[in-house]
């Protein structure tokens, strides 16, 4: 819909175009136009507004696909020259030469408003028809899915909005459908259930006295447990991001291999202080002794056996894995190679992960009973770590509900009852 908008400048009435950054109206040799009554503005905004929907007309200056993605590629960059970025200067030159090479011919001058679903699915046809590699088709259409999510946050997402019902395909295939097609429903979300649960923690505390790995395996299980950590996160876990005397941890950054440790998490609402009650706290202590006993000066909850760094993250996933085979929850087929022992994967109860389906754990076992066990949707959406319950409470709800101690302690003890782990500890 394009959004015209009145507006009195210097005793005349004016006609803005707030798609395009509140630029005012020109007629067609250039001169800003101007009204002495507001009806006769009016009358002409509704006019105008209605030549364009009906694509009768374009209003110069709107918002276009080549100059925004070119602004976009520099923030792209200017981001990637931040420390700690996910991105990298390489990373997004390869980005912008895929634009260069595939999308800017089939978009060679439109605009944001004109873009809409069918088009995108002829775009993915052309590239289907031109023999493009599937991995390398995948790549382009996840590319321009990321910038319609920047033009999301930049604002403009009313100019796309047709297109915005549409989504990338099964497995990130080279097509688009609309995201009600019966064949695109969202898959279930996985959820381990707490008898597999159990199974799994009961295992890796038999076995955690065993050797470092079975050790690390205990501790990792035990924060997915405790509280669904994001593995970036459980791996950015440092020796001063607890408290044993008020019993919290601090979720202040995340590990990426690629990137190392960055002072940010996946977004604001991930920064977060979470409880844990003294149940908790004695399986959570036992690591945090073994380890720092073991590796004394590494400044990592999740200390690599080697340099400074914590365990990486094919080294989690291993040991995740490794798990799951022995309570029966995946095969594997073990091999050596360059003279490590390595794995594949032949079958996994859980196709989402090795650690998501505990963090989905957490977060709709406190969401469902979150009224029965007195939670607020504040609390809940700071333990999982997520930015809004919704976007009133985000803006104007009591963001940091920390409260007392004791507070604090009867929460936490409510989160774990809902969770139902340890339970018998």
């Amino acid at each position: 819909m394009t959004d015209l908008r009145i507006c009195l400048r210097k005793k005349n009435f004016v006609i803005q175009d707030y798609d395009d950054g509140r630029k005012q109206i020109k007629d067609q040799n250039g001169n800003k136009l101007q009204f002495k009554y507001k009806k006769e503005a009016k009358a002409y905004a509704a006019e105008l507004s209605g030549a364009v929907e009906r694509k009768e007309i374009k209003l110069s200056g709107r918002h276009n696909f080549k100059n925004k993605f070119k602004e976009y590629a520099a923030f792209r960059l200017e981001m990637a020259d931040l420390p700690g970025s996910r991105d990298t200067v390489q990373g997004v030159s390869g980005y912008k030469s895929y634009y260069d090479k595939y999308i800017e011919p089939y978009f060679p001058d439109v605009n944001l408003d004109e873009i809409d679903g069918p088009m995108l699915e002829q775009f993915v046809k052309a590239l289907v028809d031109a023999g493009i590699p599937h991995k390398t088709n995948t790549r382009i259409i996840q590319h321009i899915h990321t910038f319609f999510r920047w033009c999301m946050f930049k604002k403009y997402q009313h100019e796309f909005s047709s297109a915005l019902n549409w989504k990338i395909g099964k497995h990130g295939s080279s097509y688009l459908l609309p995201e009600n097609d019966e064949d695109l429903q969202e898959k279930q979300t996985e959820v381990i259930t707490p008898d597999e649960a159990n199974s799994v923690l009961s295992y890796v505390e038999k076995q955690k006295d065993r050797s470092r790995d079975d050790a690390i395996a205990y501790g990792v299980f035990t924060m997915l447990a405790c509280f669904g950590l994001r593995s970036s996160e459980i791996r950015g876990l440092k020796k001063t991001s607890f408290n044993f005397d008020n019993n919290t941890v601090s979720i202040k950054g995340a590990y990426h291999a690629r990137t190392g440790y960055a002072n940010r998490t996946k977004n604001i609402g991930s920064r977060r202080i979470l409880d844990f009650t003294t149940s908790q706290s004695k399986h959570i202590k036992w690591f945090y002794d073994f380890m720092f006993n073991l590796r004394p000066h590494n400044k990592y909850f999740f200390a690599g056996s080697r340099g400074d760094g914590p365990i990486s993250e094919y080294y989690s996933r291993r040991i995740i894995y490794k798990t799951y085979e022995a309570v029966g929850l995946a095969k594997l087929r073990w091999f050596t190679k360059a003279n490590t022992s390595q794995y594949e994967i032949l079958d996994c109860r859980f196709k989402d992960g090795p650690s998501k389906t505990w963090r989905h754990y957490n977060a709709l076992l406190l969401v469902n009973n979150m009224q029965s066990l007195g939670l607020t949707p504040n609390y809940v959406k700071e333990r999982v770590g997520h930015t809004r319950w919704t976007t009133t409470q985000d803006r104007y709800g009591n963001h940091n509900e920390q409260g007392s101690y004791e507070l604090r302690q009867e929460r936490a003890a409510k989160a774990e009852a809902a969770l139902g782990l340890y339970n018998k500890s």
